[in-house]
């Protein structure tokens, strides 16, 4: 029996990973964590990768018994640049937010369940506006 359950616990994380993967979006890519405490992970959805002006959307998949979130943006060198507190699963930046050439961004989703006040973090999503000019390393492999 106790060969069994490190299978168990795999196939149960294969699992929430099949399951979180599948909610993407077409064109959302999903950013994995390991398992938290009683099983939660905050998988982040978009942005990953190149953004276009517009874009403005962050997204998260939703976890179980989690009642509200964080969201952090911080510019490349991680000063939060918009923060955010919501029970809903996306923000949007507000107009006035302007992406440069010249940045990465990156992300991460605090999410809170208050019945108990545990907290569990996403890993950082790494992002930059699309266009040419650019003399940066390119962006990390997730």
């Amino acid at each position: 029996m106790m060969h069994r359950m490190p299978m168990i616990r795999t196939l149960l994380q294969s699992t929430t990973f099949l399951a979180t993967v599948a909610a993407c979006t077409s064109g959302e890519q999903a950013v994995i964590p390991a398992a938290g405490k009683d099983g939660v992970t905050v998988a982040l959805a978009s942005p990953v990768g190149y953004v276009k002006v517009g874009d403005r959307r962050i997204a998260w998949h939703p976890a179980p018994g989690v009642s509200r979130y964080e969201v952090v943006v911080s510019d490349s060198v991680e000063v939060p640049i918009f923060t955010a507190v919501t029970v809903d699963t996306q923000v949007v930046l507000p107009d006035a937010f302007q992406y440069s050439l010249s940045q990465n961004y990156r992300w991460y989703v605090t999410a809170y369940r208050d019945s108990d006040s545990t907290a569990w973090r996403s890993p950082v999503a790494v992002y930059r506006l699309e266009g040419e000019g650019r003399r940066m390393p390119p962006l990390p492999k997730t």
